[in-house]
């Protein structure tokens, strides 16, 4: 193993004994370890020009979002970044670094919403918001020092498969188009039954237990994942913007990612998959830790470069 991830990966191990396994602990609960948790990761994100919290209308009322905005003269592309934490943990403010990494880095503004999480709200209120902030984001883009015409959608693990969600809605509803899809460590088959899961069940970060906790929260209310908003890769791919996956080989949901992408192939859509090896999950907003994070990031603002020129 990668000696930084094995280091890494000790070092949480040490620090998680004796505490109660996130599975054992209401969700609400959970949600406000990770909050205090994840303030760490956001050590030494990059200055850029601006970050702003504000609160966008939505369907289920206000949702607050986080922008980013790089150093520059702009206007400058348009990407809107959606949080994971397997629909239920997590915000704007966890990922932080990250998306100042990926404004400065890639030289875009990124609107980044707080959508509703379960088991509270039930779908579709979380790809609803996500609905919600990619139409707003697009129609004021102007007011961000954006522009509305060049935007990719992008997201890490349940934010990417809202983010793939929110491809095929646009797609089916007539909306804007993304340029790009980035789908980072993506949940597309919610699936705790593959052969990366398997093989990767009892891996630190996101182990088979606790994607099996976060799916039951999630789909509590009923959902299927037979509807493709709900797990993406059921649904028709014909006519989706091209697609950059990035996942690492001790991840459960590796699969996801080689799957989707050849059905995306399949459909006639392009899409370039990256698989880091020995990185876990959330690996680029571990870039502090490991240089495979580093590379990763590089390569995420690369595509959107690309993409958005």
């Amino acid at each position: 193993m990668d000696p930084q991830v094995k280091a890494l990966l000790e070092f949480m191990a040490a620090s998680a004994a004796g505490a109660p396994k996130m599975t054992e602990l209401p969700a609400a609960v959970a949600r406000a370890n990770t909050e205090v948790g994840f303030a760490a990761f956001n050590a030494g994100a990059p200055e850029i020009g601006s970050i702003v919290d504000r609160t966008i209308p939505g369907p289920g009322g206000e949702i607050p979002v986080k922008i980013f905005t790089p150093k520059g003269e702009g206007p400058f592309p348009l990407l809107v970044y959606i949080h994971g934490g397997g629909w239920v943990i997590m915000s704007p403010d966890t990922h932080a670094k990250l998306c100042a990494e990926l404004a400065e880095g890639a030289g875009v503004v990124i609107v980044s919403p707080h959508y509703r999480l379960a088991p509270e709200n039930l779908p579709p209120a979380q790809l609803d918001d996500c609905m919600a902030t990619v139409h707003w984001a697009v129609k004021h883009a102007a007011e961000l020092n954006a522009d509305g015409s060049r935007f990719a959608i992008g997201g890490d693990s349940a934010g990417g498969n809202l983010a793939a969600a929110a491809c095929l809605r646009l797609r089916d509803e007539g909306g804007p188009t993304p340029r790009l899809q980035l789908l980072l460590y993506a949940a597309l088959l919610l699936d705790p039954d593959t052969e990366s899961s398997k093989v990767n069940a009892d891996a630190q970060i996101l182990s088979r237990e606790t994607m099996v906790w976060f799916i039951n929260h999630y789909l509590s209310g009923g959902a299927k994942t037979s509807d493709p908003y709900i797990a993406p890769i059921n649904g028709d791919l014909h006519g989706l913007p091209p697609a950059r996956l990035i996942v690492g080989t001790l991840d459960p949901l590796m699969d996801d990612s080689k799957a989707y992408a050849a059905k995306l192939k399949a459909a006639g859509v392009p899409a370039a998959l990256s698989i880091y090896e020995d990185m876990p999950h959330v690996f680029l907003q571990l870039s502090a830790m490991l240089d495979g994070g580093q590379k990763g990031v590089a390569e995420a603002c690369g595509a959107l470069r690309e993409a958005l020129a």
